[in-house]
């Protein structure tokens, strides 16, 4: 028997981009409707992954124009001033903010782990037994965001 699931759809996908990056850092985000590509350039990417009555992470990839931006809005700061580790741990958060509110509508108890941080050229970042659930693409600030949550398929043992 299968335990319980996250419940939620591309709409709530859309309104936890909206609260986390709109809201709370006041950066305008609006859905791409096509196929997703690669990202072009330096991209951030960040990951938290959720565990217990459900079992996925979530993934943001973001451009570094991106990840400044909402990095000088968290922290109140000049793009300019920002080391690469603030950039990091902005993004980081941001990938925390976004698994948090995926972990809210899971039916049963779920943990969040601490946030995963890389950057790069050309690369991509696997979760072995996860398969994609839902993956949205975003133009925020005018810069690429791309939103995945995957969702781990392996039978646990018992």
């Amino acid at each position: 028997m299968r335990g319980p699931r996250v419940i939620f759809d591309e709409d709530d996908l859309r309104t936890i981009t909206d609260e986390v990056f709109g809201v709370m850092l006041g950066l305008d985000c609006a859905p791409v409707d096509r196929a997703p590509e690669p990202l072009r350039g330096t991209v951030v990417a960040s990951c938290v992954q959720v565990t217990g009555a459900w079992s996925g992470a979530v993934t943001l990839d973001v451009s570094a124009d991106l990840a400044r931006s909402a990095a000088a809005a968290m922290f109140q700061a000049d793009p300019g001033d920002l080391s690469v580790e603030e950039i990091h741990d902005a993004v980081g958060e941001l990938a925390n903010m976004t698994g948090g509110n995926v972990k809210n509508l899971v039916t049963g108890t779920a943990q969040l782990s601490l946030p995963a941080v890389a950057q790069g050229i050309d690369f991509h970042m696997r979760i072995p037994g996860a398969v994609v659930r839902n993956q949205l693409d975003f133009v925020c600030a005018g810069e690429p965001l791309r939103v995945t949550v995957l969702e781990r398929r392996e039978e646990r043992s018992a």
